[in-house]
């Protein structure tokens, strides 16, 4: 009968945030007695990116190891037959990359239990898990900035004058976090004599940039519509108009990437309006963050979707922290919908020579229908997570 192993978390969620200590325990079981060399617990976060350079059919790729981890377990060379127990603490980085895996690329994370043998293949007990980098938006007081855009622009030219079109967006924060709304004021001066703008379109729109270096450095751009509110009210001709409105954010929104990885997450505020007919459209883009800790202004606006700040090593003091954590009301959100573009990345570079690996294509996932942030688990408790088999 083969060896099996289970792994146990000690929470519930497979969701981790960057710098969190992973703990929990591998659960090994051997019918015979068995020699080995050496037994450790390994953490694991490679992100690689593969696509075809455009006008050639040349395969670009490029990968990067962010966490490699090592615990050692103290053991005997003879392991006996029977059931036992190592228990593991592994700290992440705090700047690791968040887990996404998308058409061009993907970040994975798999925490294994390793059994080296003499002269045997060695056994690998692999499973993947899902990690969330932090993004503090206390941290960054220019978040409390308004983002004010200002644009002008002339349809015609002379010898046919005609006025301009004037357009100011506002937004009053630079960051948000999940869950929470953009509310935002767009006013439109449309001076021109013969011109009506026929619709005006807001979207926030995520951005993947996957990155690799052959020769020169080369990039491929994948843009996701996740939030859109459309005005089909036309702006006449020699008129104004003020339109109020806002952006939800899903819940399973990654953040936006604080490094320049070789898979770069950022966001930006899509402004179009459509001129007309015999007339260019007006498109803009304005970058926003989106973080996982929200700014204390907005949480306490009830403008906005109000939840409970969570305790972290970097968050800053707020009235919430004053109070005891409630860990009952934490959920992580999902990252089904957000960290899938298209096509699912494939790895062909994927090493299938090691025993009993657990293939993923993409994070971990779990229900969450309107948390804003990334939550702490409920009080921990062992989580039987899968069996793996080993000759």
């Amino acid at each position: 009968m083969p060896s099996n192993c289970t792994i146990e978390f000690d929470r519930s969620s497979w969701i981790f945030y960057s710098g969190e200590t992973v703990k929990g325990r591998f659960a090994l079981t051997t019918t015979t007695n068995k020699t080995i060399t050496a037994m450790y617990v390994s953490l694991k976060g490679v992100a690689k990116v593969s696509f075809e350079e455009e006008g050639t059919r040349a395969q670009v790729r490029s990968s990067k190891t962010y966490v490699n981890l090592r615990t050692d377990i103290r053991c005997e060379r003879e392991l006996p037959a029977g059931r036992h127990t190592y228990r593991f603490r592994i700290p992440l980085p705090p700047d690791c990359p968040t887990t996404c895996t998308e058409m061009y690329g993907e970040v994975s994370y798999n925490i294994a239990l390793v059994i080296e043998r003499s002269a045997l293949l060695s056994h690998e007990f692999k499973t993947p898990l899902t990690v969330v980098q932090t993004y503090n938006l206390n941290m960054y007081p220019e978040m409390l900035i308004p983002i004010k855009y200002e644009d002008i622009k002339y349809f015609c030219c002379w010898p046919c004058p005609s006025g301009p079109v004037l357009m100011s967006l506002t937004i009053p924060f630079g960051g948000y976090t999940p869950g929470q709304r953009i509310n935002y004021e767009l006013y439109i001066d449309n001076q021109a004599l013969g011109n009506d703008l026929k619709c005006v379109k807001l979207s926030l729109i995520q951005i993947y940039e996957f990155r690799a270096y052959s020769g020169t450095y080369k990039s491929k751009i994948c843009k996701n519509d996740v939030s859109s509110e459309l005005h089909s009210q036309m702006v006449r001709r020699l008129s104004k108009r003020l339109i109020n409105g806002s952006l939800n954010i899903p819940t399973t929104l990654p953040p936006t990437s604080t490094k320049n990885y070789i898979i770069k997450i950022s966001y930006v505020i899509y402004l179009f309006i459509n001129a007309g007919d015999f007339q260019r459209d007006w498109e803009m883009e304005i970058p926003i963050i989106i973080g996982t800790i929200p700014l204390e202004q907005i949480a306490n606006d009830p403008a906005h979707t109000t939840p409970w700040i969570p305790q972290t090593p970097d968050t800053p003091a707020v009235p919430a922290a004053d109070l005891p954590p409630s860990y009952d009301v934490y959920r992580p959100p999902t990252f089904e919908e957000a960290t899938h573009i298209g096509e699912v990345f494939e790895d062909t570079d994927d090493n299938n020579g090691y025993n009993n690996f657990v293939h993923s294509t993409g994070p971990r996932y779990e229900d969450s229908a309107d948390v804003p942030l990334l939550r702490l688990p409920p009080t921990p408790t062992a989580y039987r997570a899968s069996s793996i088999a080993a000759d």
